[in-house]
């Protein structure tokens, strides 16, 4: 082995942290974490979406999220299914964290947290706004809004982006209504306990060229894509 290969390899770094999901949503929404143009484009259907919330609602594992951070520029992906995804222009900033597995799980958590109008694999138009209903522990999307209601008043139907910073007492205010029990409370408690301690396993890489990047990228990609540097 030639010594600046061993060099290159011993740089080389794979590291292993927990991100909380608030956090983590909050820098896919600041353009910490980058989609490079060689990932396919956002595919997932609503089904696909919901099942992933359900998943953390129950604290079940949903993957880790593999990127790349390096100080190489790289085309990325400004939109993806209709969503316009942030780029961090901080110039201060001289690394760059690039997602390169798990990018459909990424965009869908930040397209649905914030809501908003996209594409779905049928529909041109397909509007994102993701919903909890209490008395029912069930995700739901915006075109189901008016569904849910004829069950329920909706203060017990939630924006997803709301549940992180209602009050404590907000179950309290529900007492009286009908359709209100004791699971109610319970829902709620667990849905706000996922944004506050549920976990994301994050793997960075350190280290590495593009070459070496592209070879991981193969490996990983189930499609068996080649890639070009």
């Amino acid at each position: 082995m030639r010594l600046e290969e061993m060099v290159d390899y011993r740089s080389r770094k794979i590291n292993t942290r927990n991100k909380n999901l608030s956090e983590f949503i909050r820098q896919l929404a600041a353009g910490k974490f980058l989609i490079p143009t060689f990932q396919r484009l956002f595919v997932w259907d609503p089904e696909h979406i919901v099942n992933l919330w359900d998943s953390i609602y129950r604290c079940y594992p949903i993957g880790s999220i593999l990127y790349w951070k390096t100080n190489t520029r790289l085309h990325v992906h400004r939109q993806l299914g209709g969503f316009f995804l942030p780029d961090d222009n901080d110039p201060g900033q001289t690394m760059r964290c690039y997602i390169l597995d798990g990018q459909q799980r990424a965009t869908s958590l930040l397209a649905s947290f914030y809501g908003g109008t996209g594409k779905t694999r049928v529909q041109f138009s397909f509007d994102y706004t993701l919903y909890f209903d209490l008395t029912k522990a069930e995700f739901f999307f915006e075109k189901d809004y008016y569904r849910h209601r004829w069950d329920a008043d909706s203060a017990f139907l939630i924006r997803l982006k709301d549940a992180p910073v209602l009050p404590a007492d907000y179950c309290n205010s529900l007492a009286s209504m009908q359709g209100f029990s004791e699971s109610t409370g319970r829902n709620l408690e667990q849905l706000q306990f996922i944004f506050s301690d549920y976990s994301i396993p994050l793997i960075s890489l350190e280290g590495y060229d593009i070459a070496g990047v592209c070879g991981i990228y193969e490996r990983i990609n189930q499609t068996g894509v080649r890639l070009t540097n």
